[in-house]
């Protein structure tokens, strides 16, 4: 909607629905916002950058979160989305609290959707293992490989395309996606084998 209007329109709806987190951390008053300040973190993931980021995020959801839908329900969807879209939103806050730069799209939550998949479908799963004298279970040490895995990938995303001050949010990625595999396992149950 925003593209077709054009660039100006673009730039104000990133500026008063996206997630400022300098603004929600009360660094700086942007006394034009519409959206109050604790909202852009929902606001935020409705608001993108333009054609494709949006259908980007909207193939990726189609493709991957029709199968988590497939296993938990769409109102369960509905939840690791919107928990993935506001916890990406609160790391990338935390992690860069002055930034003035918005936030904005529903990568986050997608991310969560695709962490939840990846717990759901992986084929193989370690074993239980005992490190450092801690029994750590199959279903975490699958979460911390996906983590790390998730996390490296970002990482290096963010290397090489945030180089110049450009603007990926990668945290919100990162806390999306931990988001999704902390919740993945309460909310799922083991998809039946006629279900795909």
């Amino acid at each position: 909607m925003a593209a077709l209007a054009g660039p100006d329109v673009l730039v104000q709806m990133a500026i008063r629905g996206g997630l400022i987190p300098a603004r929600l951390t009360g660094i700086v008053d942007i006394g034009m916002a519409a959206v109050p300040a604790p909202l852009t973190l929902v606001t935020s993931l409705f608001v993108h950058g333009g054609w494709l980021h949006l259908i980007l995020n909207m193939l990726f959801l189609l493709i991957v979160g029709r199968m988590v839908e497939w296993v938990v329900g769409p109102v369960k969807l509905l939840l690791i989305f919107a928990a993935g879209g506001i916890a990406g939103g609160l790391l990338q806050v935390l992690v860069t609290p002055g930034s003035t730069l918005p936030v904005i799209g529903a990568s986050g939550a997608v991310a969560a959707v695709f962490a939840c998949y990846a717990t759901l479908f992986a084929r193989k799963r370690p074993g239980a293992r005992r490190i450092l004298g801690i029994n750590v279970s199959s279903e975490l040490l699958t979460a911390l490989w996906f983590a790390a895995a998730w996390i490296g990938l970002q990482l290096m995303t963010g290397a090489a395309f945030n180089a110049g001050g450009g603007g990926i949010a990668i945290w919100a990625h990162i806390g999306g996606f931990i988001a999704g595999l902390l919740i993945a396992q309460p909310l799922a149950r083991r998809p039946k084998s006629n279900a795909l």
